[in-house]
């Protein structure tokens, strides 16, 4: 059955989240956090990394990517900005070279998608969090990287399979 990568980007902790998608119902199969080695050189945080997408493509057949696009926030440096954009880049050829759809959302698209879905009143990173956090039960070793790769693919199943909040299991 296809299944959805949901990822939210970083040069040290990429959150990740899977979702099987069947008739028009999605259900989150797999969540967690990537954690790359800070001490290793870039190039060789991105080789690792695509050693592991590479085994999540094979385990649980990964037919479409939704990662999260890169700002420019006050206070990052032009270094870290432009790592985030080569692993934006990276991303998109890791999953164009291998065929699989991947499309690229804006944060503040999926922030805004997830709070209309969910009838939330604002939303933010610290809202989003807590609010799937909930929705969980409350897991251990649970991260913002995690509820945001979860909240962008519920956002991308409600906004491209229109589901309703009914049809979500997680």
């Amino acid at each position: 059955m296809p299944r959805l990568l949901s990822l939210d980007q970083s040069i040290t902790s990429c959150g990740y989240s899977i979702f099987e998608i069947h008739n028009n119902q999605s259900e989150l199969i797999d969540y967690g956090t990537i954690k790359l080695n800070t001490k290793l050189d870039y190039f060789e945080r991105i080789i690792c990394l695509e050693n592991i997408l590479n085994e999540m493509v094979k385990d649980y057949n990964i037919k479409l990517a939704i990662v999260e696009d890169i700002q420019k926030h006050r206070g990052t440096g032009l270094t870290t900005y432009k790592k985030l954009s080569s692993l934006l880049f990276f991303l998109q050829y890791f999953f164009y070279y291998r065929n699989i759809e991947c499309q690229v959302v804006h944060v503040n698209t999926w922030r805004n998608g997830y709070r209309n879905v969910f009838g939330l009143p604002r939303i933010n990173k610290d809202i989003v969090y807590e609010h799937i956090f909930n929705i969980l039960g409350e897991p251990s070793d649970f991260d913002n990287h995690q509820s945001d790769s979860i909240a962008m693919g519920l956002f991308h199943c409600h906004h491209n399979l229109v589901l309703r909040n009914g049809l979500f299991n997680l």
